[in-house]
């Protein structure tokens, strides 16, 4: 006795026997799964990946893509792939350099800049008429009649003139600036005048 199947089609279901590391789902799709061992090293052709890659939980940086601003540039860039890097370098400020009442320090990347005030008084000494500068403290007057203009002020300055001599010192301000309510004031021998500059005036202290 024998028997005659019919020719199976695309459309027709067969059977597949299945083993070890075969897979087929109800609608007839075969899959090999592949397990990978953790300790395994795998190479992939190509891999399109933007900015990072995500392996077993950490991000790994793919690409890179700095720009200079002020005073920096930027050099030795690689943009992409593991080695990443560029180097940052300083094109604006050169050095920081102490003067005078002022000091510099460094420590960790941080810089410390302190000013002082001299603990002396800046003095100079006139026998003729004078314009007292930003720097003077104290002008000592040392002949007469003589004239002291004080500049224009800026607040918080103050200067000390003395009449050293006999005499008559007169003490005015620039542009009209008032010494307490007048123009001026008249220093006899051996007399000082203490001001600071305050909204607007020297104010006599």
């Amino acid at each position: 006795m024998s028997y005659l199947f019919p020719d199976a089609t695309t459309a027709d279901l067969g059977v597949v026997q299945v083993g070890a590391n075969i897979n087929v789902d109800a609608n007839s799709v075969i899959s090999i799964p592949q397990s990978v061992a953790t300790t395994a090293t795998v190479t992939f052709g190509t891999v399109n990946v933007t900015n990072t890659l995500t392996l077993n939980g950490a991000s790994v940086i793919t690409s890179v893509t700095p720009t200079a601003g002020t005073g920096i540039s930027l050099t030795s860039v690689t943009t992409s792939g593991p080695a990443a890097a560029f180097t940052v370098n300083n094109t604006g400020v050169i050095s920081i350099i102490a003067g005078t009442n002022i000091s510099v320090s460094s420590t960790l990347g941080v810089v410390t800049i302190t000013a002082s005030s001299s603990p002396l008084v800046q003095t100079t000494s006139t026998a003729l008429a004078y314009l007292a500068t930003a720097t003077d403290e104290y002008i000592g007057v040392t002949a007469n009649p003589t004239i002291v203009t004080l500049p224009t002020g800026v607040v918080g300055k103050t200067y000390i003139v003395k009449n050293e001599t006999t005499g008559i010192t007169t003490v005015t301000g620039t542009l009209g600036q008032l010494l307490d309510a007048t123009l001026t004031k008249n220093l006899l021998a051996n007399a000082s005048l203490t001001v600071v500059f305050r909204a607007g005036a020297w104010r006599i202290i």
